[in-house]
């Protein structure tokens, strides 16, 4: 029977003959995988995403629902259902129910492609079903996660790999913590013991010789009922200041700090001139708390006395020379690039990718990776493939050092708690951080990981599809003409992220590791951005736009992507942006290709309590934009059109997902936007204005009319 539930059906954009129907054009996609997804993100720790650090990846439950429907050709009420269940569970029933309904439609077993693999939920999942799976990315980080997670997996016992993964990390982290003892000379045994320490700089004004504490976080606690802060202190007779740890009245208010707020100008409190340049590295490293858990909840805080906390830095050194002289390596010397609002660790002394870590960070990272790589050299003569799941796997340990104890990694004082360094879009400053010790019971601590790790590894199954996996680039995909039956792809979008910028302060260290396991994916200092798929003003030669050469370089995939897809193939992109700009480059690579968009999918897959979501009302839903191949001549179409067309889209659409969906204005507004994108995509040109931005902005004033939380930026790419 045929699936007539409308209610939820997205828009036609253009009818699709019947013989290439496939299930997700029913429109139901949004619906079903958008609650699984949504249910996904806050259930963590049950996905391979728990294992590898990778950024703006989809929940697995979602681009399972979304392969399955790009390929199912039955449109019953069995598949809608089915699609459903995927969408909430991974069961192996569920998993080959849905292969056998995939494959009902196909002479041979269907191959499926991600143009740009990233962290590899797309072709983990296709694999899952049975599919062959095809991945390709530019990054060699990507390259790797990807491999670890399906080639080394699909040749081994995942189930003897679960448990080695437990006794190696188990074993790495005893001998840890033993070899850094003399490294945290206030660490105790009981579950009370200090685990944190805050830190910031001290800068000598070049002016009057003053030496002030430049920290900008003043709070240290402010959970309810609580109001932990720093005063300043002066010492050395008043030529230097150091900051003490409070418990404030309701009235007190902690130190204020040196900068004019929302500004990166430093004043000197003693004679108020200006900070031309501060570089942190040439400034002086003072521990201003320590952090020790309590029974029962919340943190206690303690002054510091940096003179027993850590040991002497020469010591430090001495060690870290002859550690890295054991493993035959330096430490990074890649350069971080200077780019303002993206990489502001740059601007202030933070050059290489050994500076964003102090000395006693650093020394752990080598700790770790000595030991990640005596355990390889051990297992690798036994079954080279075991040892390189099982050490790929818990190489993510040093993921959370760098991600969770570096010089960018901040306290938060809301909920007592560290924050990530590397979360993106970009790399913000801190002038304060937070340093934990990562082997005690503490925040982000390397025992919780190794969990989240060994659980993440459980999720991996053997089955029975095929993957194949590239370092290469969309731009010039490796296959031979029409040979997959679907793509389906999830590409960077425009500016948002600069994954490579992010991945090199993973790289830089793993490399050291890694290049023992995959020595062509690890030979360079960084990974390689010259193909990377990201709108970048710093990318292009003076002169050059970055928004046409991310034009030219989308177009370019996707002419690829209709040269290597079947004639009776279907092209699942999956993409969002806030620019006008960020979806009129989507518009003119579809108009430069044969592809013609028949639906937009909208899938509300992130989880709306992420600190991001919560702070600015971020949009919580990316699309996927359907199309196929044709040989039909792209017609023109007008502005009366496009705007008339947009209304009907928030009447039969985009009121139904507020009203029956519970979604928000500004998710229903961007779900209509993209309908909108797709119409205009499938022209020659939009009669009647100027250009296609300038339609996009005409009906994004009709969408706003409708759902005034919508918006829509005009703007430049970074």
């Amino acid at each position: 029977m045929e699936n007539n539930n409308q209610s939820y059906r997205s828009p036609v954009i253009r009818d699709v003959p019947s013989s290439d129907e496939r299930l997700i054009d029913t429109g139901m996609l949004h619906f079903e995988s958008s609650v699984a997804g949504y249910n996904e993100r806050y259930h963590r720790g049950e996905t391979s995403h728990t294992i590898h650090v990778w950024w703006a990846r989809r929940p697995h439950s979602a681009m399972r629902s979304l392969i399955f429907s790009s390929l199912c050709k039955d449109k019953t009420e069995e598949a809608t259902s089915t699609m459903a269940e995927l969408a909430m569970n991974c069961d192996p029933k569920c998993v080959q129910h849905a292969h056998d309904m995939i494959m009902t439609g196909y002479k041979s077993t269907p191959r499926v492609l991600d143009m740009f693999g990233g962290g590899g939920t797309i072709p983990f999942e296709a694999k899952r079903l049975g599919l062959d799976s095809y991945s390709i990315d530019s990054n060699q980080l990507s390259v790797f996660i990807q491999k670890c997670n399906m080639q080394y997996a699909d040749r081994i016992d995942l189930k003897k790999a679960e448990k080695a993964v437990q006794k190696v990390g188990s074993q790495v982290l005893s001998n840890l913590k033993e070899r850094t003892n003399w490294l945290y000379p206030l660490r105790g045994q009981s579950e009370e013991s200090i685990f944190g320490y805050i830190w910031t700089y001290r800068q000598t004004c070049p002016h009057c010789g003053h030496k002030f504490i430049i920290s900008k976080r003043p709070w240290l606690s402010k959970k309810k009922g609580k109001r932990i802060g720093f005063f300043s202190k002066e010492i050395e007779n008043g030529n230097s200041e150091t900051l003490i740890v409070k418990d404030l009245g309701e009235s007190e208010e902690p130190f204020s700090p040196p900068w004019e707020r929302y500004t990166g100008i430093l004043h000197c409190p003693k004679c108020g001139k200006t900070i031309d340049k501060v570089d942190v590295l040439e400034c002086e490293d003072v521990m201003t708390a320590l952090i020790k858990n309590r029974v029962g909840p919340g943190k206690d805080f303690l002054n510091a006395d940096q003179s027993i906390a850590i040991p002497n830095t020469e010591k430090i050194i001495d060690a870290e020379n002859k550690l890295l002289k054991k493993l035959g390596t330096t430490l990074p010397t890649s350069k971080l690039p200077v780019w303002s609002g993206i990489v502001n660790p740059a601007l202030y002394g933070i050059v290489t990718h050994a500076d964003f870590l102090n000395h006693r960070q650093r020394l752990l990272i080598l700790y770790l990776i000595d030991e990640l790589t005596t355990q390889y050299s051990n297992m690798e003569s036994d079954d080279p493939d075991f040892a390189k799941f099982v050490v790929g796997a818990l190489s993510s340990l040093i993921d959370q050092v760098i991600d969770w104890n570096c010089r960018l990694s901040m306290w938060i004082s809301q909920n007592e708690q560290v924050g990530r360094g590397f979360c993106g879009p970009g790399i913000a400053m801190l002038f304060d951080y937070a340093e934990t010790d990562q082997l005690l019971n503490g925040p982000a601590n390397l025992w919780d990981k190794l969990k989240r790790i060994v659980k993440g590894v459980t999720s991996f199954e053997n089955c029975n599809g095929n993957i194949t996996i590239k370092h290469a680039h969309a731009q010039e995909l490796p296959f031979e003409d029409n040979y997959f039956d679907a793509i389906v792809t999830d590409p960077p979008y425009y500016d948002n992220i600069y994954y490579s910028i992010l991945a090199d302060f993973f790289y830089a260290w793993k490399k050291i590791l890694l290049e023992k396991i995959e020595p062509s994916l690890f030979a360079n200092q960084i990974t390689d951005c010259k193909y990377e798929l990201v709108a970048s003003s710093r990318r292009v030669e003076k002169g050059q736009s970055a928004h046409e050469e991310y034009c030219h370089q989308l177009s370019m995939a996707f002419k690829e992507a209709t040269r290597v897809l079947k004639d009776d193939g279907i092209f699942s992109f999956v993409y969002s942006h806030s620019s006008v700009n960020g979806w009129e480059a989507v518009i003119r690579a579809y108009r430069q290709s044969s592809f013609f968009v028949s639906s937009v999918q909208p899938l509300s897959i992130e989880r709306k309590g992420r600190p991001r979501a919560v702070l600015s009302q971020a949009v919580n839903t990316c699309m996927a934009i359907v199309a196929r191949k044709s040989n039909d001549v792209k017609k023109p179409i007008s502005l009366d059109t496009v705007l008339e067309k947009t209304q009907n889209y928030c009447d039969s659409f985009g009121k139904l997902l507020i009203e029956e969906s519970g979604w928000t204005q500004p998710d229903a507004g961007l779900a209509v936007i993209a309908c909108t994108v797709g119409l205009i995509a499938n022209s020659s040109e939009v009669t009647n204005t100027k250009t296609d931005a300038d339609a996009l902005v005409a009906a994004s004033k009709i969408v706003k009319s409708n759902f005034p939380e919508f918006s829509i930026k005009t703007r430049d790419s970074l």
